[in-house]
């Protein structure tokens, strides 16, 4: 059996355990893993393997066509089942939970429609995904990113999980109501959190909604393009590109930039009345 790990895994603590573990797994030898299988209403179907006295590792089966493969999911602590993300709070007697000797038959294994070859890696919304190499390019590229592709291509999600390594105030904008609930529940799936990030999820007309308008009179698109004309007009004449070719230019063309911005806001005193 092909092993395969979730890219939140954390190893850290157990790694001679887990090293054993995947070895197991490997040669379908399910006693030796001391696996049991976790079934409920409310989390699905998982398994569980036995790492040590105390901690357990949590793990799905996943299958391409005929191929089986384990993804392995989360290491439970101290056998704090509760408190596992995938299994969403649920209470576990392990004292009542079957022990699986052997690997299981195909059709338990969760259909998946693609598996990479070679790599390792899964990522998690609401199920297992597995990157192309085209997906993981853009994924592993550094924003900001334009991502153009057609209906099914992954575009939403790589766009989630990109979203999962941003701290501080994220937002999420498409183009209705209905995507923007769905994205937050894909994003949320399984009790996903990062601390320190606060994300948003809206359609179009809920993020104009949510913008502060100020007082004064609306301008229009004649005001827009007057002003637009005269800042356009100042900059073009005085274009020098070689001042751009020390740090010390840049940081002073931005910031003569920023000065002329500012005065011919307070010049032309758009907005209002």
């Amino acid at each position: 059996m092909r092993v395969l790990q979730y890219s939140g895994l954390d190893i850290s603590r157990v790694e001679a355990a887990f090293r054993r573990i995947v070895a197991a797994l490997e040669r379908d030898d399910f006693r030796a893993a001391d696996v049991k299988k976790l079934v409920g209403p409310n989390h699905g179907k998982f398994y569980r393997a036995r790492l040590d006295g105390s901690n357990r590792l949590l793990f799905a089966l996943v299958r391409q066509g005929t191929e089986v493969c384990a993804v392995l999911l989360e290491v439970i602590e101290n056998h704090a089942y509760a408190r596992s993300r995938f299994l969403r709070g649920a209470a576990i007697d392990e004292d009542k939970i079957p022990v699986i000797a052997t690997a299981p038959a195909p059709e338990e294994a969760q259909s998946v429609r693609y598996l990479h070859p070679q790599r390792r890696e899964i990522l998690y919304l609401d199920k297992p995904l597995s990157l192309d190499d085209v997906q993981h390019e853009i994924y592993r590229a550094a924003p900001p990113l334009v991502l153009i592709g057609g209906a099914g291509s992954g575009k939403t999600a790589l766009t989630l999980e990109k979203l999962k390594e941003v701290d501080g105030d994220v937002l999420y904008v498409t183009h209705s109501a209905y995507l923007a609930q769905n994205a937050r529940d894909l994003y949320y799936a399984h009790g996903f959190e990062r601390d320190g990030q606060d994300a948003a999820f809206f359609s179009y007309r809920e993020f104009l909604e949510s913008l502060r308008v100020p007082p004064g009179r609306e301008v229009t698109w004649r005001d827009f393009a007057a002003w637009f004309a005269r800042v356009r007009d100042g900059f073009r004449d005085e274009a020098q590109p070689p001042r751009w070719g020390t740090p010390e230019a840049k940081a002073a063309a931005r910031d003569e930039l920023r000065r002329r911005i500012e005065a011919q806001r307070s010049a032309d005193k758009i907005g209002k009345p």
